[in-house]
């Protein structure tokens, strides 16, 4: 910029026009292209930003989907009822610098950094990794609902997933998501629910030496040596910090159940297939005519899990029209902030405990133990 522009913009000088042109005509012109430089240089930026990845993905508000008209029965009479338990969904997806910014400024959307999500696997591993975790909590949805109808159903087991690592336990930076403990003091883990058994030696504070499967379904292992600490809600037992899942190579079913979930993956509908195999197995209503949606996972042992995405669901179903919410116990918090008191949410922390919600919305929860096995008799 020279000394007459600056002169000519605080007006204490006149600036010749070119020869031809007409006074001012210069000065308009160069204004005309700044202008239009900036709105490129503004342009482009905003183009970039709508285009540029970056590392990080966004979760949004996804489905309610019911389940019970998914479920098919082959070797056993079939009760489907009138109003359908309904599982949850969240999308998930990649972002751009720009769709990153407004998920920041947005309450519904929770913008996580890639690898929390997805680990270190490509985006294809990711999708191939959910529908086996689908694939698994559909199997044991079926187990744990056959079972509490009175049904036999054998399970073979080859260790234990970490699925999630408590902060500040023994398992913190010493153990990983998806590790598979294969043994414990030499002793194969495969039976289940047996990790919690073979950590009781010695009590709280005793050292383990746990086999661990890394990568799982590798062939290679890893010896990792944990202290154990007393459980946070029994003193006398010994836990080292981690949320464990059975790793299941088989079921023997007495009878064959289907549930079809189209392309959803993820082990989050397992507490919902369970409960909505138990209203197809049974006559009557297990959620008294209400209309219910439902999310956590369910272990064999029939406790419920974390999800993820806790409060882009809740927002779902409250949207959705939905009476009541069953959520993990661990997640009540955060779905209370996301949708107050515009939806009755009930926290369980066991599939008795769901089981004890819809019973007090006049269902028929309360008679459903060994009615399956009485009936197939």
């Amino acid at each position: 910029m020279t000394t007459t522009d600056i002169a000519d913009r605080t007006g204490s000088t006149t600036v010749p026009p070119p020869s031809g042109g007409e006074p001012g005509a210069r000065p308009h012109r160069h204004r005309a292209q700044l202008a239009a430089a900036a709105a490129a240089l503004v342009a482009s930026t905003v183009i970039g930003a709508a285009v540029l990845p970056v590392p990080y993905v966004a979760l949004q508000p996804g489905s309610a989907r019911p389940v019970t008209e998914q479920i098919l029965i082959e070797g056993a009479p079939s009760y489907p009822p009138e109003q359908s338990i309904a599982y949850t969904t969240v999308n998930i997806g990649s972002t751009s610098l720009l769709e990153a910014l407004i998920g920041w400024f947005d309450d519904d959307v929770d913008v996580l950094p890639e690898e929390r999500v997805r680990g270190d696997r490509s985006a294809a591993e990711n999708r191939r990794y959910n529908a086996e975790l689908m694939n698994g909590s559909k199997l044991t949805a079926i187990t744990v609902a056959l079972e509490q109808l009175g049904y036999d159903v054998p399970v073979r087991t080859t260790g234990t997933i970490v699925r999630r690592i408590v902060a500040d336990s023994p398992a913190e930076g010493r153990l990983q998501l998806d590790d598979v403990i294969v043994a414990v003091d030499g002793q194969p883990v495969d039976e289940p629910n047996e990790i919690g058994t073979l950590l009781q030696a010695g009590g709280p504070g005793r050292e383990h030496t746990l086999t661990v499967e890394r990568p799982a379904g590798s062939a290679t292992t890893t010896e990792v040596v944990l202290p154990t600490i007393a459980s946070p809600d029994d003193p006398s037992r010994a836990v080292i910090g981690i949320a464990p899942e059975d790793r299941v190579s088989g079921f023997d079913f007495p009878i064959e159940v289907t549930i079809d979930s189209g392309n959803v993956g993820g082990p989050s509908a397992g507490l919902a297939f369970a409960l909505a195999v138990l209203d197809v197995l049974t006559p009557g209503e297990l959620t008294g005519g209400h209309r219910v949606a439902v999310t956590g996972t369910v272990s064999l042992d029939g406790r419920v899990g974390p999800v993820g995405g806790a409060a882009q669901k809740a927002i779902t179903v409250r949207d959705a029209g939905y009476e009541v919410f069953l959520v993990p116990s661990d997640e009540l918090a955060e779905v209370q902030a996301a949708v107050g008191d515009d939806l009755r949410v009930v926290a369980v922390g066991t599939l008795a405990d769901a089981l004890a919600a819809l019973d007090s919305l006049g269902g028929n929860a309360g008679s459903l133990a060994g009615a399956g096995a009485s009936a197939a008799s």
